[in-house]
């Protein structure tokens, strides 16, 4: 079953913070399908200064679902923000 993560618009947006456990993993993707110089990128929060990191492209035209796994030995905290596109579009995981 799916969840709606970043709502339908064209508009850049940003999700809301998620937690994944060590070696856990979420899958995401966008409907409709992404087009040209459209992406999804992933972040992550630093824990000292709650700065976000981008740590590279989840979802895009090439390759229209991504997953997410948490590397190290405690949680991590990301964040994945939808870039400007054409047409209403959303994203979502499982």
């Amino acid at each position: 079953m799916s969840t709606q993560y970043i709502t339908l618009g064209s508009a850049a947006a940003s999700g809301a913070d998620f937690t994944l456990d060590a070696g856990a993993s979420q899958a995401f993707w966008c409907q409709p399908a992404l087009g040209a110089n459209e992406s999804v990128d992933l972040f992550i929060k630093n824990s000292t200064n709650n700065a976000y990191t981008r740590v590279g492209t989840i979802c895009s035209s090439g390759e229209q679902t991504g997953v997410v796994t948490a590397q190290g030995s405690t949680s991590s905290t990301f964040q994945a923000r939808k870039s400007a596109t054409n047409g209403n579009k959303g994203v979502y995981f499982d």
